[in-house]
C-alpha cells in the first residue's frame, strides 16, 4: 500500500515537472509579434530634418530665379537685336542690310590684321575713315609678328543718325610672334556704316579702350 502511494506521487510529480517546463519553453521560445517594416526605421530617419529641407529648397530656388533672370535679360538682349535689324530691313531692303554687315565684318578684319596694303581697304571703308586707319596702322610690320582672326560675331546696334546702320562686333584674335602666340584678346567694336555711290561702308570704328585697338567715340 505504501509502495503504491509513492508510485503515484513520483508519477504526480513528473507530470508537474514537465507541465512546468512546458510553460518554460513556450514562455521563452514564443515568437515576437511581427513588426512592420515601416515601423523598423525611425521617423528621423525616414524623412530629412525640415531644416535642411528648408535649406535645400532655399539654394534651388536661388538657382532657378538666377538662371531665369540671365535666361530672361539673353532673351531681352536678342529680341532688342532682332528689332535693330528689322527696322534696318523694312528701312534700307533685307539686301542692304546684308551688304552692309559683310562690309562691316570685312573692315574690322582688315583694321585687326593691320593691313597696310591701302588697296584692300577701298570700296571697304570712306576716304576719310581710311586717312584715320593709315595714323592708326604702321605702315611697316615688325618682323615675325603676326595678328590672327579666330572669329567675328556681328549684331545690329542702334543707329544714331537715321540714314546710317550701326553694327556691333565681338571679335576675338590673337598676336602671333615667331609662330608663338603671344598675346589673346576679345574686344567689343562699334562699326558704324553709311551709303555711298550705292555701297555701304565703314565709317567709324569704336572701342572702350584707346590705342591701336580702336578708338574712343567723342
Amino acid at each position: 500500500m505504501e509502495k503504491r502511494v509513492l508510485y503515484k506521487f513520483i508519477f504526480l510529480l513528473i507530470v508537474a515537472l514537465l507541465i512546468i517546463a512546458m510553460y518554460v519553453w513556450k514562455w521563452t521560445t514564443d515568437d515576437e509579434e511581427p513588426q512592420n517594416p515601416e515601423d523598423l526605421f525611425d521617423e528621423s530617419q525616414q524623412q530629412p530634418p525640415e531644416l535642411q529641407e528648408d535649406k535645400i529648397d532655399e539654394a534651388l530656388g536661388t538657382n532657378h530665379d538666377s538662371n531665369a533672370e540671365d535666361g530672361t535679360q539673353n532673351a531681352t538682349q536678342q529680341t532688342t537685336e532682332d528689332q535693330h535689324e528689322t527696322t534696318y530691313q523694312k528701312q534700307f531692303g533685307h539686301q542692304a542690310v546684308t551688304s552692309a554687315k559683310e562690309q562691316a565684318k570685312e573692315g574690322l578684319a582688315l583694321y585687326l590684321s593691320q593691313i597696310s596694303d591701302w588697296d584692300k581697304w577701298e570700296g571697304v571703308v570712306t576716304s576719310s575713315f581710311l586717312k584715320e586707319i593709315k595714323q592708326a596702322i604702321p605702315a611697316v610690320k615688325e618682323a615675325n609678328v603676326e595678328r590672327r582672326i579666330e572669329s567675328i560675331e556681328l549684331f545690329a546696334s542702334n543707329a544714331s543718325q537715321s540714314n546710317n546702320m550701326v553694327f556691333g562686333a565681338f571679335a576675338t584674335w590673337h598676336v602671333t610672334s615667331n609662330e608663338r602666340v603671344a598675346n589673346q584678346r576679345t574686344q567689343l567694336f562699334y562699326l558704324t556704316m553709311v551709303q555711298q555711290n550705292d555701297q555701304w561702308l565703314v565709317n567709324k570704328l569704336v572701342t572702350p579702350d584707346e590705342g591701336m585697338e580702336g578708338k574712343i567715340d567723342k
